[in-house]
């Protein structure tokens, strides 16, 4: 049997033991550094609201915060609440616990599809992501320039289930006040399912992966920086449309404001040619402590 690849090790991720009506397990191996990965989280509560669900309505609105750090080495019990089943709307909160205490909690909105009125913004114009460079060939050839072996910082460079192109370049280990605003191409790397369900966890899940980096941008910060810590404290994502992650996709970021030890991104995901799929944003922690 061939090894799985990177992609179909995340979707497993969503693949939930059902314990009890309304709660669900993960024992498998969790995702992350030091903690357990917000964005694993987020798709799991996602698909454990999904399967207390029995009607054709869909994810629209995605509201969470992250309470504890999740221990990467103990299982999940995630508890489903049925706050409302209605025509058009179907309502749920999801808790995420460990030992006891819940580490993450959200309220998810479903809906069926429906005609209505239409409005969106445009897609930034920016380079086609043919022309720019993979973001694990950029860092590769900053640890090179600087005489680092790739060992010494092995999360740097991880291969990830997506392949990102960013279009601003950043000095990663020499960072400096930039504009408040990050764009990104992205596809997956490999085929997903079909299935919406599983589509937008992972929507969900890959729209955790460097959301507040416009705002650390914005300070002169990053995740080498000595001293930093940085944590998400929430997140909320919109489904504008029906999904299709198949070739490339493009993850506009821009944060209005850093202050209180806490900074906030907004994110909009825009298919190839155009069309906001989803929207997102996030606060987290930005903290410098002295030496």
């Amino acid at each position: 049997m061939s090894e799985k690849t990177i992609l179909e090790k995340s979707l497993h991720l969503f693949v939930l033991e059902e314990v009890d009506r309304d709660i669900f397990c993960w024992t498998g191996k969790n995702v992350g550094y030091k903690r357990i990965f917000g964005g694993q989280v987020m798709a799991q509560t996602l698909i454990a609201a999904y399967k207390t669900i029995d009607v054709e309505h869909f994810a629209h609105s995605f509201h969470s915060y992250f309470l504890r750090p999740g221990d990467m080495n103990k299982s999940i019990t995630f508890t489903v609440d049925r706050i409302r089943d209605g025509k058009s709307f179907t309502t749920r909160t999801v808790k995420a616990i460990q030992d006891g205490e819940a580490i993450f909690n959200c309220s998810i909105s479903f809906q069926k599809r429906e005609k209505g009125l239409e409005h969106q913004i445009d897609m930034p114009i920016v380079p086609e992501p043919e022309s720019l460079k993979n973001e694990l060939e950029i860092r590769e050839e900053v640890l090179e320039k600087l005489n680092i072996k790739k060992e010494d910082i092995p999360l740097f460079i991880k291969q990830r289930e997506i392949e990102m192109r960013p279009v601003e370049e950043e000095n990663y280990l020499n960072p400096k006040r930039l504009p408040p605003y990050k764009n990104t191409w992205i596809r997956t790397e490999g085929e997903l399912p079909k299935d919406e369900k599983i589509q937008q966890a992972f929507l969900l899940y890959i729209s955790d992966m460097g959301l507040l980096a416009a705002a650390n941008n914005s300070v002169g910060v990053n995740f080498l920086t000595k001293n930093f810590q940085n944590a998400s404290l929430d997140h909320a994502m919109s489904f504008h449309r029906k999904l299709d992650l198949k070739g490339w996709f493009l993850y506009t970021i821009d944060s209005p404001i850093t202050r209180n030890a806490r900074g906030f991104s907004r994110g909009s995901i825009f298919s190839r040619d155009g069309k906001l799929i989803a929207s997102c944003t996030q606060e987290g922690l930005i903290r410098l402590w002295d030496n």
